[in-house]
């Protein structure tokens, strides 16, 4: 037996262009007995169609859903008030910069640990190098601590007759 016209709905079918009195004869067709071995995996589908298709639901489905719809409906659209929740929010300027904000002192926090940071370094590097140096005059009347750049701090020494002075 030739089963291409079969095939061909099968093919129609799966690309969703049968009318329902060509989904009517395929599901005929697999309720025989009798099918062919080729066709024979498509069977229990067409099968399972015919048993969902006694099921309906319970008597005041609809009217319940209705229902439930209609208390979560706004007053505006024929809702009922007491059923009616709003979860809106204000939204002021201050909440939509709220995300900049945390940016900018994140930024803040990290330039001042980084300035923090590169001073420590300099310091270190400045313990390094000598800063002060003392240079002595022969004449010995003045000491100069620093570098002869800067000359920062000048010490004057007396004679040692005039110190033997304030000691007395």
């Amino acid at each position: 037996m030739d089963y291409k016209y079969i095939e061909q709905l099968l093919e129609r079918y799966w690309e969703c262009q049968t009318t329902l009195e060509e989904e009517a004869i395929l599901r005929t067709f697999f309720r025989q007995e009798d099918v062919p071995a080729s066709l024979l995996p498509y069977r229990q589908l067409f099968i399972e169609e015919d048993e969902m298709a006694d099921e309906h639901l319970p008597e005041g489905f609809a009217d319940r859903m209705l229902r439930l719809v209609d208390e979560k409906t706004s007053p505006l659209e024929g809702g009922s008030e007491e059923g009616y929740v709003c979860k809106a929010r204000r939204m002021t300027v201050i909440h939509r910069l709220r995300p900049f904000y945390r940016a900018a002192g994140l930024i803040a926090i990290m330039l001042t640990i980084g300035n923090a940071a590169y001073q420590s370094f300099i310091d270190e590097d400045s313990e390094a190098t000598p800063v002060a140096e003392s240079v002595v005059d022969d004449s010995l009347q003045h000491i100069t601590i620093g570098s002869p750049e800067q000359q920062s701090a000048k010490l004057d020494i007396q004679p040692a007759d005039t110190l033997d002075a304030f000691t007395r």
